[in-house]
């Protein structure tokens, strides 16, 4: 579910949480216990303003180097040892007993294996360094081959051509960089409800539904409102002049509005507290999210109205000069009362 009153959640590039500075400790000192996968993700996590592995950039200012020990001993586990960095500038060191020329799962003889050990400790590790060159480019395609498929991990590091995230962007008409951004909602959030503002035609089930999840209240869709809409002072009836409007029976209206029984949408929210209440009037955070929900989900083909229901507990009388109540905002969000209410408050009608 998304975060509740258009709250967003931090970026992935943010410093790392205490937690999960604790959590990279234990990988550093029981990598054992961690999959090669997982390892790999929490340590681009880490350093994520170095380059993502497997890209066609310069392998060195990637976030990890992968390498494989020069053992035969049984593995623990898909991770041999992870030495984390000791400046922004330096890469996580990691090795893994996987997918090795040589080690304990490599595909040369072990005496290859035996003989890169035994040049490590005579202190010459020109061949392991060289067979790392290698590892490092396997491994790495290796994980990306394996998050490829994952689509919750696009959003972290997209693969190349945008992924999961950017398909979804192109079902809502928003593909193109230069449409993107552009909404008074982020698209992280257009994007959580792609499946609901993607389909054609709107649907009232739909804008329901993306409601209810959004704001967290009773959410009721009337369809079929009628209204009243100006004319155009050229489409306006008037004696003497030749044209669609002068012809009665086809075209003749008398006065400057036309009623239309059925290009408005009005939507009741609520009940709901004063603090959300407050909350989803002209200027406050909610009414401009849910304004471009609307009108994004809606596509300009209906105005919009908005019932606003108060909980009967939460309507207060006025009190001028009263300290802890906020300002009494006219013909929106104030009652006059002498006594409590026995039902909900729903006199507030707002347009879109």
């Amino acid at each position: 579910m998304a975060a509740p009153f258009g709250l967003q959640g931090p970026p992935v590039s943010q410093a790392p949480s205490p937690d999960v500075r604790e959590l990279l400790s234990v990988l550093e000192e029981r990598p054992g216990g961690f999959s090669f996968f997982q390892a790999t993700r929490l340590l681009e996590r880490l350093l994520a303003h170095r380059e993502p592995v497997g890209g066609w950039g310069d392998p060195g200012a990637e976030a990890i180097r992968f390498g494989v020990p020069p053992s035969l001993a049984f593995p623990r586990g898909d991770v041999a040892g992870v030495k984390l960095p000791e400046d922004e500038g330096a890469p996580a060191h990691v090795t893994v007993n996987m997918m090795g020329l040589v080690g304990p799962s490599g595909v040369l003889p072990h005496e290859y294996t035996r003989m890169v050990a035994d040049r490590d400790r005579a202190r010459d590790p020109a061949m392991r360094e060289f067979l790392d060159i290698l590892h490092h480019r396997l491994l790495s395609l290796f994980y990306l081959a394996w998050r490829k498929r994952r689509v919750e991990l696009h959003e972290e590091a997209p693969p190349e051509g945008g992924g999961i995230p950017r398909y979804l962007l192109d079902t809502l008409g928003l593909g193109l960089d230069a449409w993107q951004d552009r909404q008074d909602v982020s698209d992280r959030t257009l994007l959580h409800y792609a499946g609901l503002l993607g389909p054609e035609p709107a649907s009232a089930v739909a804008l329901q539904q993306l409601l209810e999840d959004r704001l967290g209240i009773p959410v009721r869709v009337e369809e079929f409102v009628g209204g009243w809409f100006p004319l155009r002072s050229g489409d306006q009836c008037r004696l003497g002049e030749e044209s669609p409007a002068a012809s009665l029976g086809r075209g003749a209206v008398v006065g400057d509005e036309v009623w239309d029984p059925q290009s408005r949408v009005r939507l009741h929210l609520g009940p709901m507290d004063r603090d959300t209440f407050d909350r989803l009037l002209p200027g406050g955070d909610l009414r401009r999210e849910l304004a471009a929900l609307v009108r994004f989900h809606g596509q300009g083909q209906f105005e919009f109205e908005v019932r606003l229901v108060l909980r009967a507990p939460e309507i207060r009388g006025i009190r001028l000069g009263d300290p802890d109540e906020p300002a009494p905002r006219l013909g929106w969000g104030s009652w006059l009362a002498t006594r409590p209410r026995a039902h909900d408050g729903d006199e507030t009608v707002l347009t879109l």
